[in-house]
């Protein structure tokens, strides 16, 4: 059987079942009780981040994939901040502020988007972003914790979330 994508309807961020959802699953030889259930659980990993779009990937009856799908990471920013633009002037100017702990957070939530050999490049990849739409980290420029990263100040926060980032 070749891979089939089914498209999960969303609500508010949340799976929104209808009669369409639950006959695609069926077709595909799944349980949609399963399915919206195990969807779910992957919606509260991203709790409190927007969801662009959700899909199940299925590859037999009984594998399938659920893949949560972020938006960009300026998108994601701007949309955390409810923002419409990123800064003018990103050096005088700041639309929000995340914690370094957060921005570690996404970096994980974006990995396959990154293509990132190490959580601290990607870091710094995100760092980057931030930098050029005005976002700061911790109350800091985005340049002043990239420097500081590279300085190891930031060394024990990655160590502590490397692991799931080699998984």
């Amino acid at each position: 059987m070749s891979k089939r994508v089914i498209a999960v309807p969303l609500q508010g961020g949340k799976v929104a079942v209808n009669p369409q959802f639950q006959d695609a699953l069926k077709q595909a030889g799944l349980d949609p009780n399963a399915v919206v259930q195990r969807v779910q659980e992957e919606l509260k990993k991203v709790g409190k981040y927007p969801v662009q779009k959700v899909e199940v990937e299925v590859s037999s009856p009984a594998r399938y994939e659920v893949k949560v799908s972020l938006p960009p990471i300026g998108d994601l920013f701007l949309k955390l901040f409810g923002k419409d633009t990123g800064a003018h002037d990103p050096r005088n100017e700041v639309i929000g502020n995340i914690s370094f702990e957060q921005l570690v957070e996404i970096a994980l939530l974006k990995k396959d988007e990154l293509k990132s050999k190490s959580l601290k490049s990607a870091v710094k990849q995100l760092l980057s972003t931030c930098k050029a739409m005005g976002v700061s980290v911790d109350g800091k420029r985005a340049d002043e914790v990239m420097k500081d990263v590279e300085g190891g100040k930031y060394d024990e926060i990655l160590n502590k979330f490397e692991k799931q980032w080699r998984q």
